[in-house]
């Protein structure tokens, strides 16, 4: 497959239970054309969307370009590489131009700004992402300075921040695979994008993507992100409480996925059982989920008040995914719990996808990577399989052989060895012992014509006896 294609995109999410990988194409339409897709467990290697095992990493990363150069049917050398967690947090920044006389704001003072915003240090963490809000121009808010007439200018910048080291990490496990990682996007806010409508971004709303280690919450308002915090708590942690009865992980969570809800309801009085036979009171399983998912819910809340938005001006509501998102009822405990009366579970990405054997698949599956397409422009193929690979066979790599120095006359305790020489040449050549060193290559009809004139010469000498 993919043959004939020499250009696409390679998105790999890091997520806290799966990492996955798509390579694609984008095609004129907007949609995307899947070429290759590639999954597999992450908790072994990532823990709250960092990586806490680089050896086990690093194989992930080798399988991914395995899988997808085989289904590609060519060379994988880059990939845009998501990234979540690492307790990413906005931190905002405030700067200021004024000016001895009004004149109008031109592009390259707008860049100094951020440039000077860029320069900014935050400890131990690196800025992954620098979201302007409205710039204050005199008076007045614009999101557009550019032409303004005035003598100051004002911009409060926020700057996405996450731990330096885990950065360097992802870069050097995937250097060990073999692929260099064109950029870290942050997963979410690509996400986000993908599945929030013009409206929603517009009027205010905020974004929950609930994965397996960590929470991730973003709010939007007026097309601009106003606040950003990820959550050290997810699904994983609702499945290790339900541990507590007992329970091996797997069956914990089977028994979440196939019994679980984020609220008890009532008159619901069926046991549980589990593999083993034992039984568990429906209250008790409730009681152990409800717990958690309250606790999970209360830490967004005091997100989306530390950003100080008010329920009015969110009129878009709440837009729940990821994985832990599909636990029943969790869309009317997050409603309560933030007293906000519009919302919806995201499932399917806002994008049309084509390639093969896809249409059994939920875009849920691989909705992080897709969304990672959104500003990926570069070519990660690095052409036909094995192309970058020396050719050891090839003309170029034959190198000029080394002179070699004038061999000294043979004595008593050398062996003289016979060189190859041309036919014609063979006639002057003198009678020498055998050897037992291998025979080394002649043009052809050589070595037959070099037998005939010695053997000649030995007739000679034993007529003249």
């Amino acid at each position: 497959m993919a043959t004939d294609i020499k250009d696409f995109i390679v998105t790999i999410d890091l997520g806290s239970s799966k990492v996955t990988a798509v390579a694609g194409v984008k095609q004129p339409d907007g949609a995307i054309k899947v070429l290759g897709f590639y999954q597999e467990p992450s908790s072994p290697f990532i823990r709250k969307g960092r990586i806490s095992n680089i050896d086990k990493m690093t194989q992930c990363a080798k399988n991914i370009k395995e899988a997808l150069e085989k289904r590609c049917k060519k060379s994988i050398t880059k990939a845009y590489v998501g990234v979540g967690g690492m307790g990413m947090h906005t931190v905002s920044n405030t700067l200021s131009r004024a000016f001895s006389e009004k004149h109008a704001i031109s592009q390259e003072i707008v860049d100094s700004l951020y440039d000077e915003n860029h320069q900014k240090t935050v400890g131990d963490r690196n800025i992954l992402e620098v979201i302007p809000q409205e710039y204050k121009v005199g008076t007045q808010y614009t999101n557009e300075p550019v032409g303004a007439f005035t003598d100051n200018i004002e911009v409060c910048y926020h700057n996405i921040v996450a731990n330096l080291q885990s950065i360097e990490q992802i870069r050097k496990c995937f250097n060990s695979a073999g692929i260099t990682v064109i950029e870290t996007p942050i997963t979410v806010l690509q996400t986000a994008d993908l599945m929030l409508n013009e409206h929603e971004k517009r009027s205010g709303c905020v974004f929950i993507d609930m994965g397996a280690e960590t929470t991730t919450v973003a709010i939007f308002k007026n097309n601009v992100l106003r606040h950003f915090a990820a959550i050290p708590l997810g699904g994983a942690n609702i499945t290790r409480d339900i541990m507590s009865l007992q329970l091996e992980e797997d069956e914990a969570e089977t028994l979440k996925i196939r019994h679980g809800q984020a609220q008890q309801q009532p008159g619901n009085s069926t046991p549980i059982t589990s593999s083993d036979g034992r039984k568990f009171e429906a209250e008790q399983f409730a009681n152990i989920i409800e717990a958690r998912v309250e606790e999970i819910v209360l830490n967004i809340k005091h997100q989306v008040d530390l950003s100080k938005y008010k329920n009015n001006q969110l009129i878009g509501g709440i837009i729940i995914t990821g994985g832990a998102s599909n636990l029943k009822g969790i869309e009317d405990v997050v409603k309560r719990i933030l007293g906000l009366e519009k919302s919806r579970v995201a499932k399917n990405a806002r994008v049309q996808i084509r390639g093969e054997r896809l249409d059994s698949m939920s875009t849920e599956i691989y909705a992080a990577a897709l969304a990672l397409f959104e500003g990926a422009d570069q070519n990660c193929c690095g052409g036909e399989l094995g192309e970058e690979q020396p050719d050891l066979f090839s003309t170029e790599q034959v190198q000029e052989p080394a002179e070699q120095p004038t061999p000294a006359a043979p004595t008593d305790n050398t062996t003289e060895t016979i060189t190859p020489q041309k036919p014609e040449e063979a006639e002057t050549t003198e009678e020498a012992e055998p050897t037992d060193e291998p025979e080394q290559p002649r043009k052809k009809g050589g070595f037959l014509k070099l037998m005939k004139n010695t053997f000649t010469k030995i007739g000679d000498m034993l007529s003249d006896d």
